[in-house]
């Protein structure tokens, strides 16, 4: 599983494929935790192991920044 993130945008306004996501694999965090610069947030698959294929992020994302390897 791969995230485009130049994208994905704003990761903290739209919060789609982890919301859609039923494994919870997903996690939302930022390297400098003092920025407010949407571009250094990031999504990213913390449990790429347990990932059913099932879809459900890839058809949440609205920027198409999604996809599976």
């Amino acid at each position: 599983m791969a995230v485009d993130y130049g994208k994905c945008g704003d990761p903290r306004e739209c919060k789609k494929c982890l919301l859609a996501c039923p494994s919870a694999l997903f996690i939302l965090y930022s390297p400098d935790r003092e920025s407010n610069d949407p571009s250094v947030w990031r999504v990213d698959v913390a449990f790429t192991d347990l990932c059913t294929r099932c879809l459900d992020c890839v058809n949440a994302c609205p920027k198409g920044a999604i996809r599976i390897k």
